[in-house]
């Protein structure tokens, strides 16, 4: 595996250097010896700028299940979980002193937090393990937080439908669209959504709806757009 450029205590790790960590580990097949180069970046804060412990943790747990170590997997997962959450304990504390102060802090608030909440990825390891008691559990807790994140609804739904439960994937992603629908989010993101929830649909045989001809309006105006492209 080629090095990663050499970083001091005075550089700031960006997102184009993971990817040459998982560029390099495609090309070579080398998924744990990257998945512990993730784990030691993750160790060394001084280093996080563009990205956080937890988003270098969640690559490291996908290297590991690239290897198909799917322990080493989960653990990584876990701990991505916890730092993700004691960076949001910390997020909260840090807009409140902001709000306070009255002051640009504010824009720092969420610094360190997970743009998807990374306990998707670890339901995903749990079910590919078989650990079905907890990875309901997991779905659960995921459920009752009401995230209005599409992509937290259509990780867990396409978990489920790759191992083969439709209905409940289909229910993932209805829910998705319905908590999601009034958020301050890209109207695309909702849209994917549905396309998920239409191949779902009629991979169970069920006759159009609504919102799968909502999703099929949305294709075929990409359609259009990549044919006058």
């Amino acid at each position: 595996m080629a090095v990663m450029r050499t970083l001091t205590e005075d550089d700031i790790l960006t997102e184009d250097d993971l990817d040459e960590i998982v560029i390099e580990a495609a090309g070579d097949g080398r998924h744990q010896q990257a998945a512990a180069q993730f784990e030691d970046l993750a160790a060394r804060p001084e280093l996080h700028g563009q990205v956080s412990a937890s988003m270098l943790l969640v690559h490291a747990g996908g290297q590991y299940g690239l290897a198909d170590d799917w322990d080493e997997a989960v653990r990584c997962y876990r701990a991505a979980v916890v730092a993700n959450d004691t960076a949001a304990a910390g997020s909260v504390a840090a807009a409140a002193a902001a709000a306070m102060a009255a002051d640009d802090a504010a824009d720092d608030a969420a610094a360190g937090v997970a743009d998807i909440d990374p306990r998707v990825w670890l339901h995903d390891a749990l079910v590919r393990k078989g650990d079905e008691a907890e990875a309901t559990t997991l779905r659960a807790e995921i459920k009752s937080s009401r995230s209005t994140n599409p992509d937290v609804y259509a990780a867990v739904a396409e978990t489920l439908a790759e191992h083969g439960r439709q209905q409940e994937a289909l229910t993932w992603f209805t829910m998705g669209f319905h908590r999601c629908q009034d958020a301050d989010i890209p109207v695309y993101m909702l849209h994917l959504l549905l396309i998920g929830r239409r191949a779902i649909r009629r991979n169970l045989g069920f006759p159009p709806d609504e919102l799968d001809e909502i999703a099929d309006a949305y294709v075929d105006h990409l359609e259009a757009t990549d044919n006058l492209a």
